[in-house]
């Protein structure tokens, strides 16, 4: 009884409330990311003619710090100290990688956050429930003991809910970001892979000639 005693004294004593607490912050964080997060893109966006142009080695306006833009004068870079083919779709690489890493900025906490909301609010729950049924053994009377423990598991409950509420946004701004920076770097491999071919498309060939 001692061990149980404490327990329950713990239980009861915690209760649910930090859990919403807890979940409202992390879905605060969330709506910031998010928000950070969609300007961030919007500023970033890149038109079908910019691609264009920039395929074409042209100076597209605007989209100063868009990926595919930062691509495309690398390997005028490269190309302006005459790199090598090789060493200009290396440098690609490594620009990409870097690129993506600042897009990708934020996506691991929506990730993370829409996986685990849930199971924060099943926690509030689970605590809540088994701190009611115990304030329940102290009660007599049938009906105030039906009462309660109804207004006890619909409270319960509410953490659950509020864990789904921040789960659910959060898991569809981590996919509509994630194709936004899976279709910013293939814009970007296909506008360095246009401009390596046509600047360095026949050093390959002419070495190996000579």
């Amino acid at each position: 009884m001692g061990f149980s005693g404490t327990l329950q004294d713990f239980f009861l004593g915690i209760g649910v409330d930090w859990v919403l607490y807890l979940l409202v912050g992390l879905s605060v964080l969330s709506v910031a990311v998010i928000i950070e997060r969609w300007v961030f893109f919007a500023r970033r966006r890149v038109t079908p003619d910019a691609v264009h142009a920039l395929a074409r080695g042209q100076v597209a306006p605007g989209f100063r710090d868009a990926m595919e833009r930062r691509v495309a004068a690398r390997v005028a870079a490269l190309a302006a100290e005459g790199a090598s083919r090789d060493d200009m779709e290396n440098g690609v690489e490594q620009e990409l990688r870097k690129r993506r890493g600042r897009y990708e900025t934020g996506l691991t906490f929506l990730a993370t956050l829409g996986n685990n909301a849930p199971f924060v609010g099943l926690l509030g729950t689970v605590l809540g429930i088994m701190a009611a049924f115990w304030q329940l053994s102290t009660i007599t009377d049938t009906q105030q003991k039906n009462e309660a423990l109804m207004t006890s598991i619909s409270e319960a409950l509410i953490a659950t809910a509020m864990g789904l509420i921040v789960a659910i946004p959060a898991v569809a701004f981590y996919n509509v970001f994630r194709k936004r920076v899976n279709a910013a770097v293939e814009q970007s491999r296909e506008i360095a892979t246009h401009r390596v071919r046509a600047l360095r498309g026949g050093d390959d060939g002419g070495r190996a000639a000579g």
